[in-house]
């Protein structure tokens, strides 16, 4: 209970004082940890129990008695949601977090919900986690946007579709430029998974799907033909990495197709990485020109993002999160906490892009 140090016995008996106080609690805690938060983004980080010691002495300090365990369940819970908002890319999602916020959309019924996932990198056991939960959903059709694993070779591609096979999802596969290292090119990919892009029917809406995740290596004639004729009538548009991140913040607005993390001092790398770029900008006015496209949707930033397209306010542009519960020899949750998508179309044509939080 919160309160001053000295109250009476009648007044902690009256329901009106408990109701303010429990205002006030409220409000107390919500400023102390938006202020610590503020101050340090990276709040999620801190152990919430000795954060809870350290506020409640400080609180004590101004006369307001609070329970230590209390404040460290409000920094926790507070925490996880800063943690869920893009604050390393700049731009609020703005989605809805699961099944809490499923009062967002009340009323409208689901016609058709997808799972969208991204960046396993071989984490087999949040795999396991993350399609648990999408069985628990009822859901039936999983598209994975890339690096299923950490080096493309055949054994780590065939463990992760092993997994998949038993799962008894409908799933479909695009790799990422990981998946592309042990080989040099797609060959170990197509040799467990068979394609590197196809298109699918789900509740009446059309999903292309398509491999642009090799850095300096272009896309052969006979797949860019494909993708010029499929885009057209297509709803939904799904890719190994993003085609347009204007709006992000720097390092993410500079991870796309054709990019790199670093400047490409070498002429003929340059030249390649070029065309590569050059093809991602044929792909982005192909999407604004396809009337029907609703969202351009990828993987491979470990962060979820959305972004309204700068040249059709129609068009939104989405990053899916990661599975993985590690980022090279970090913890993923310091970007942010494991996760995967899921694209609900309702019965108006309207539709919402949420996140599910394994963690």
């Amino acid at each position: 209970m919160l309160g001053h140090k000295t109250k009476s016995k009648s007044s902690s008996a009256n329901p009106f004082v408990r109701f303010i106080r429990s205002v006030l609690s409220v409000v107390v805690l919500t400023a102390l940890v938006l202020g610590v938060t503020l101050g340090a983004k990276e709040l999620y980080a801190v152990d919430s129990v000795r954060f809870g010691k350290i506020s409640s002495s400080l609180l004590a300090k101004i006369h307001v008695n609070v329970d230590e365990g209390q404040i460290g369940e409000v920094a926790g819970k507070f925490a996880e949601r800063i943690s869920q908002t893009n604050l390393g890319s700049g731009v609020s999602s703005s989605r809805p977090e699961g099944e809490a916020d499923k009062s967002v959309y009340a009323g409208k019924d689901a016609v058709a919900e997808i799972a969208i996932m991204s960046d396993i990198h071989d984490d087999a056991a949040n795999l396991n986690i993350a399609l648990e939960k999408i069985r628990e959903r009822g859901i039936e059709n999983v598209f994975i946007l890339g690096d299923v694993t950490g080096y493309g070779d055949v054994s780590s591609l065939t463990k992760i579709k092993d997994i998949l096979e038993g799962s008894g999802v409908e799933y479909f596969v695009l790799p990422g430029d990981h998946d592309l290292a042990d080989s040099l090119d797609a060959g170990n990919f197509t040799s467990v998974f068979g394609q590197e892009y196809g298109e699918v029917d789900i509740s009446g809406y059309n999903f292309v799907y398509f491999n642009n995740a090799a850095n300096y290596t272009v896309i052969n004639p006979p797949a860019i033909s494909w993708i010029e004729k499929e885009l057209p009538g297509a709803d939904f548009f799904l890719l190994s990495q993003p085609l347009y991140t204007e709006g992000l913040t720097p390092y993410f607005n500079n991870i796309y197709m054709g990019s790199s993390n670093g400047e490409v001092t070498d002429v003929s790398l340059f030249e390649k990485q070029e065309a590569v770029r050059s093809q991602g900008e044929l792909l982005l006015s192909l999407v604004r020109d396809s009337p029907d496209m609703k969202a351009l949707i990828a993987g491979d930033h470990h962060i979820s993002s959305s972004l309204v397209d700068s040249k059709r306010s129609s068009l939104m542009h989405y990053v899916v999160g990661a599975i993985t519960s590690s980022l090279n020899d970090y913890p993923q949750k310091a970007l942010q906490s494991s996760r995967f998508s899921i694209l609900s179309i309702y019965q108006d044509g309207s539709y919402e892009v949420s996140d599910i939080i394994l963690d």
